[in-house]
C-alpha cells in the first residue's frame, strides 16, 4: 500500500534470518549516537548487540533521517510542517509506497540491497524499464536520438563518468552544447546532489570507481524504506529519545557533556555524530574544544543543497507504462514513472530536483511549483485536440468542487517535501565541490582522541555517499573504529 500505518508487514518479520551472535564486550563506558537515521540506527544496532551501553540522542520526532516516506500517520498531522505540501481531504490513490527522500537502492547487493534481500523484501528492477530524455523541446528514448550528436555527447560522458579525473565542474569537463546542458544538468549533476556548475566530475568519477556492487537501480515494490529500517533496526529504534536536539558537545574533560536543546545533559565516554553535512557545516552543534581544521577543512570541500520532492498523480499516463526515468527537465531535473511494475495505478510522477531548480521550486509561493512542473510537461506533451495547454494539464487529477451542483476541477492534488525547510537536516546529499579529493571524504571522518566518532552518507569513504547505503557503510566503519578504541 502507498499508505502505511508504520509497521511492515508480519512476513518481513519471519523472514528475517538470524545473525550470527556475537561476543559481548567488557566495556562499563557509555555511548551516545547523535542522529537516528540510517547510520544512527545500525551503529546502534551494531553496539547495543555487542553488550555496550546505548543512547540514540534523535532531533526530530521520528527516525529514519532523510528516508522519509508517507504514511497514514501524515494525513492527520494535517500539513504540521512546513517543509509538507498535501491536502489531506484528497489523499493519494497509489497502490505502492510513496517516498518523499530516497526510494532508490543503487546495488542489488550493496549494503542496503543486502537488508533487502534477507528481509526478502520484494523489489522493481528500474533497469527493465525505458527511459525517455528531454532534449530541445523534444522527448524521446535512448532509440528515437540515435544519431543526434548533442544526446550522445551527453550519453558518452555519463557513460565514462566513473573514474573520471578532471579536476573541474561536470559542466567544464563535459564541454556539451548549450542543447545539450539541461540534460547533462540532470544526468550527470543533478543525481549526484546538485547542479553540474558546482559538482566536481574526478569526485563523483572518483566514488563511482570505489563502488564494490553491481550497478543496478531497485526500488522497493510494497515496502516502504520506513517500514523496512523499522523492521531491521527494531532493538535500536527502543533505544532512541526523540525531540532531542543537541545543541553542544564539550569533549574537554574526562566525561563527554552533551547538551540538547531542552539543557538535559548527558555524560558519556564516547559519542558518534551521525548529523547531515549541512548541521556541522552551520555550527548547530558547539564543540568543546573546537572540532580539528582536519575535520572542518575537510567539511567545506562538500556541499549539500537544497532537495525539492513532488510527487503528482494523473488520471493517465501519457509518457509511457514501461518508462522509467524521464531526464532532461530544467525544473524537474529528474522525473520518475513511479508506479512503474509495482501497483495497478501507474500513473504517478515523481519530481526529483537538487540544487539552484531545487531553490527555486521552494521559493515559489502557494501551488506555483506544481504550475512550473505541469507547464514544463505540457511544453514537452503538448495536447493536439487544443484544449488544453498538454496532456500534464489535462489528466492531472485536481481538486473538485461544486457549484450550484455542478462539479468543477480547481487546484492540482499533489504530495511534495521541501528538504531545505526540515530543520535538523536542510538538504538533500552531500556532493563533492571542485578541488575535493577522497582524502577530503577520509577527513571529514577522521574520529577526535578516539572519543568523537563520525558517521552518515557524507563520511563514507567506500564510494557510495550520497546514498543511505553510504549511511551504512560509514555506521560499520565508525563502529569499528570506536569498538577498537575500546579493545586495542
Amino acid at each position: 500500500m502507498g499508505l502505511t500505518a508504520g509497521l511492515v508487514a508480519p512476513h518481513l518479520f519471519s523472514s528475517c534470518k538470524k545473525e550470527k551472535i556475537v561476543p559481548t564486550i567488557n566495556y562499563n563506558g557509555s555511548i551516545a549516537i547523535i542522529g537516528a537515521g540510517a547510520a544512527g540506527l545500525y551503529a546502534a544496532d551494531i553496539l547495543s548487540s555487542k553488550g555496550l551501553k546505548v543512547t540514540v540522542l534523535e532531533a526530530s520526532s521520528r527516525f529514519g533521517g532523510r528516508i522519509r516516506s508517507f504514511s497514514a500517520n501524515d494525513i492527520t498531522n494535517n500539513n504540521a510542517t512546513a517543509a509538507y505540501l498535501y491536502n489531506n481531504a484528497y489523499t493519494p490513490l497509489n497502490d505502492f509506497p510513496i517516498e518523499l527522500g530516497g526510494d532508490i537502492i543503487y546495488g542489488s547487493d550493496s549494503s542496503l540491497g543486502n537488508i533487502t534481500q534477507i528481509l526478502s523484501v520484494p523489489l522493481i528492477d528500474l533497469g527493465t524499464a525505458t527511459d525517455n530524455y528531454f532534449l530541445g523541446g523534444q522527448v524521446n528514448n535512448a532509440s528515437g536520438w540515435q544519431g543526434d550528436s548533442d544526446f550522445q555527447a551527453v550519453q558518452n560522458f555519463v557513460s565514462t563518468l566513473n573514474g573520471n579525473t578532471s579536476n573541474a565542474s561536470i559542466q567544464s569537463a563535459a564541454g556539451v552544447s548549450t542543447r545539450a546542458q539541461s540534460l547533462l544538468n540532470s544526468e550527470a549533476s543533478n543525481l549526484y546532489g546538485s547542479t553540474y556548475d558546482l559538482v566536481s566530475a574526478s569526485g563523483v568519477g572518483g566514488e563511482l570507481h570505489l563502488r564494490q556492487h553491481d550497478t543496478k537501480r531497485l526500488t522497493v515494490k510494497s515496502n516502504t524504506l520506513q517500514d523496512i529500517l523499522l523492521s531491521r533496526f527494531s532493538n535500536a529504534i527502543k533505544l532512541v529519545l526523540f525531540n532531542t536536539a543537541v545543541t553542544s558537545i564539550d569533549y574537554s574533560g574526562e566525561k563527554i557533556n552533551i547538551t540538547d536543546k531542552n539543557g538535559k545533559q548527558y555524560q558519556v565516554d564516547k559519542a558518534i555524530v551521525t548529523v547531515p553535512l549541512t548541521i556541522l557545516q552551520g555550527g548547530d552543534i558547539a564543540f568543546t574544544p573546537s572540532l580539528p581544521s582536519i575535520n572542518t577543512a575537510a567539511a567545506q570541500k562538500f556541499g549539500m543543497d537544497p532537495c525539492f520532492r513532488m510527487i503528482i498523480d494523473f488520471k493517465k499516463n501519457f509518457w509511457g507504462s514501461n518508462s522509467g526515468f524521464l531526464w532532461g527537465g530544467s525544473f524537474g531535473p529528474q522525473y520518475m514513472n513511479g508506479g512503474y511494475n509495482r501497483g495497478t495505478f501507474n500513473s504517478t510522477l515523481v519530481v526529483t530536483a537538487y540544487g539552484q531548480p531545487a531553490l527555486h521550486l521552494s521559493q515559489q509561493p502557494g501551488l506555483t511549483a506544481v504550475n512550473l512542473i505541469l507547464n514544463e510537461l505540457d511544453s514537452l506533451y503538448p495536447d493536439t485536440s487544443g484544449n488544453y495547454p498538454g496532456l500534464a494539464s489535462k489528466w492531472v487529477i485536481r481538486q473538485t468542487i461544486f457549484n450550484n451542483g455542478v462539479p468543477q476541477e480547481t487546484d492540482p492534488v499533489v504530495t511534495s517535501y521541501d528538504w531545505l525547510k526540515e530543520p535538523y537536516i536542510r538538504g538533500g546529499i552531500s556532493y563533492p565541490l571542485v578541488g575535493s579529493t577522497h582524502q577530503d571524504r577520509i577527513s571529514l571522518g577522521t574520529n577526535v582522541n578516539n572519543r568523537i566518532f563520525f558517521a552518515g552518507e557524507a563520511t563514507d569513504i567506500s564510494g557510495d555517499a550520497g546514498t543511505i547505503s553510504g549511511a551504512l557503510n560509514s555506521a560499520d566503519r565508525a563502529t569499528k573504529e570506536l569498538i577498537q578504541s575500546i579493545t586495542a
